[in-house]
């Protein structure tokens, strides 16, 4: 079979999807990748088996003739390659990309990895986004969710019928031989930030707790972020800017680390407990998964796309969004903790992660999805 992977960043077809792709092409089926032009930077992890379409569109714009273009040139790849099955990823090749296969007769699947702007405001472009979604969905025979909170919302809002959602419990999983156990025994324990640096990532939740807990423990406790700058966001106000995360770091309360291109460099890294405080609309977090599979202790917040990640008490801690006081809690009972209970809070987490997070089974449902629609 041909089978078109449709993406508005390279970024989700190298890490999320990648594993995806490389069975694929085990398999014996033809891979294409359609991605914009303006983001290919990571393409050298693409299997040179994969053909790839670079595509000129602009992802953050909600221009119409920026839209039409878009529309037209997906239209025009699917004429062309003509494939067995498309999987849409992320609003515009979910709404663009169904419509397209639909007009032309080709079977696909839309994942919608986390509701994000568009179901979290209610301006102009967020309504007329919802209302392309519905009619996208029409056109579409799967779609793909990533948590209860957001299958909920899918099916209160009618945006398609409860027989075509697959909810995949353990989001898109991560290959847990790719990401292995490491000792996380240290005599100072570090609790990092990974995230995109916007105010719902909860980074400013995290650096109020670390302000708060240096002052109690000083040299003794480390807070380190990772993450890229925002860039598009439908919502600038939220950015945090890099003159806020200098002064951050100017103060004491984190380093800031940069971006890896080898995530495995940080988890690697004894001593270290994933903090990611988002109140974001999250799909299933990518890192708190791998650090997991890792096994990290993790604390993050109550919501559904990160609540998943952590047992509470078992092998890290929940705590309440926007609620300095309840991160810093968490903190300072993991602070408390001796040797040994941390070392078990780490073999949960891998524990967890083999149980729930393991590719194989997010694999075998999109096997089963190329199954329904194989020709007979």
């Amino acid at each position: 079979m041909k089978i078109l992977f449709n993406n508005n960043n390279t970024f989700g077809l190298t890490v999320f999807r990648i594993d995806i792709i490389k069975h694929f092409l085990q398999c014996g089926h033809q891979v294409i990748l359609v991605c914009p032009v303006r983001l290919v930077d990571d393409l050298e992890k693409i299997p040179p088996q994969a053909r790839v379409y670079r595509i000129d569109a602009n992802r953050a714009s909600t221009g119409i003739l920026d839209n039409l273009s878009y529309f037209k040139q997906l239209y025009q790849i699917f004429k062309k390659e003509k494939p067995d099955y498309v999987f849409n990823y992320t609003i515009k090749p979910n709404i663009y990309g169904a419509i397209a296969a639909k007009l032309l007769g080709i079977p696909n699947s839309c994942m919608m990895a986390g509701l994000g702007y568009a179901f979290s405001h209610n301006d102009a472009s967020s309504l007329i986004a919802r209302a392309l979604y519905r009619v996208s969905m029409k056109c579409t025979q799967h779609v793909m969710l990533l948590n209860e909170s957001n299958y909920h919302t899918i099916i209160e809002k009618r945006l398609c019928p409860q027989e075509k959602i697959i909810w995949l419990k353990g989001g898109e999983g991560v290959n847990i031989n790719n990401y292995p156990f490491y000792d996380n025994q240290a005599d100072v324990p570090t609790f990092m930030f990974i995230a995109r640096m916007i105010a719902e990532k909860g980074y400013r939740v995290f650096v109020n707790a670390a302000r708060e807990i240096k002052q109690r423990y000083g040299d003794k406790v480390r807070f380190q972020a990772i993450g890229t700058f925002a860039d598009g966001s439908p919502d600038a106000s939220s950015n945090i800017t890099r003159e806020e995360v200098d002064r951050d770091v100017a103060n004491g309360y984190i380093e800031y680390l940069g971006t890896f291109s080898n995530m495995l460099e940080v988890y690697s890294r004894p001593g270290t407990v994933i903090t990611i405080p988002s109140y974001y609309s999250e799909g299933l977090n990518r890192s708190l998964m791998e650090a997991c599979s890792c096994g990290k202790p993790i604390i993050t917040t109550n919501i559904y796309g990160c609540r998943e990640t952590v047992i509470d008490g078992v092998n890290g801690y929940l705590v309440e969004p926007q609620d300095v006081n309840s991160l810093v809690d968490a903190i300072t009972r993991y602070l408390e903790l001796n040797d040994e209970q941390r070392q078990q809070m780490s073999l949960e987490s891998r524990k967890l992660a083999e149980s729930r997070f393991d590719i194989s089974k997010v694999i075998a449902v999109y096997d089963d999805i190329i199954a329904q629609a194989k020709p007979s």
